[in-house]
């Protein structure tokens, strides 16, 4: 049964069955590729978070549970989910006593690539066989999902250069420049292109590169640094209203983190710029 919810974005796959999908224990990690990212662990006890990345949350053991809040309406009523697409800037509550998996999807590359009910379902299946040693980019294509390039140059330009300079960027004007654009004329662009307001879109990637440098056996502080964040509190603050838990309660899970497929978006033959 497909459950729906227009005006607050989000999908949901309720669960099939209630048999225990996966007996064993499900080591916690996190896998980092160009704008994607992946976890696969226990579930987590999160607080009520809003994600900038469109995701899709996968049971592994026991169902979990889904609510997600609307302007409109308040909190829908909590929903048993074995999986979900929750669309990006979506207000949402899950619980979850099992095993899960979290896919954040590529606000710029897989933001025009609707899900079905068949794909979540596939995928679904997919992630239960072999969540300890699938890769992100299996993982993602097994709910059929291909990062497609954008279409305009200039916007693929500021991307690329968010990557090269994360602490760049503090003003939209200079952004525009790169852009050859007005700030009014860049800020519809990159809408148009990625979904999301830039410095929405500039956050996600910094957060990848908070990863990265973790990985690289940083701590909090020289990570959020790195990452171009004032302080580890700044970060800490921003890392939980994104994913509903902090970044050290991350830390120590003791989740082991590949960063190996994360590089600067490569764009091939770019689209020409629109005129």
């Amino acid at each position: 049964m497909t459950v729906e919810r227009s005006d607050s974005y989000a999908r949901i796959l309720a669960a099939v069955d209630g048999r225990r999908f996966q007996e064993a224990p499900v080591l916690p990690r996190i896998c980092v590729a160009p704008a994607r990212a992946m976890y696969i662990g226990p579930g987590l006890q999160l607080a009520p978070h809003q994600n900038v990345a469109a995701t899709i949350a996968v049971a592994l053991a026991e169902p979990f549970e889904l609510r997600t809040w609307a302007a409109s309406e308040g909190w829908s009523e909590w929903h048993t989910a074995a999986c979900a697409l929750i669309r990006s800037e979506t207000l949402h509550h899950l619980k979850s006593a099992g095993s899960m998996a979290f896919l954040y999807m590529d606000p710029l590359t897989d933001r025009r690539q609707p899900l079905t009910q068949g794909q979540l379902e596939a995928g679904r299946i997919q992630l239960q066989g072999k969540a300890q040693l699938i890769g992100i980019q299996e993982a993602f294509a097994g709910f059929g999902l291909q990062p497609k390039v954008p279409g305009d140059a200039r916007i693929i330009r500021v991307v690329q250069e968010v990557e090269r300079r994360p602490d760049a960027f503090g003003r939209i004007q200079e952004a525009a420049k790169l852009a050859c654009l007005s700030p009014s004329r860049f800020r519809a662009r990159f809408d148009a292109e990625v979904g999301l307001p830039f410095r929405r879109y500039r956050l996600w990637r910094r957060m990848a590169l908070v990863m990265r440098a973790i990985a690289k056996g940083g701590n909090l502080t020289s990570a959020a640094l790195e990452a171009g964040f004032s302080s580890s509190a700044h970060l800490s603050s921003s890392f939980k209203r994104m994913f509903g838990l902090s970044a050290s309660e991350v830390i120590a899970l003791g989740v082991a983190i590949d960063v190996s497929e994360d590089q600067v978006m490569n764009t091939g033959r770019a689209a020409q710029a629109d005129s």
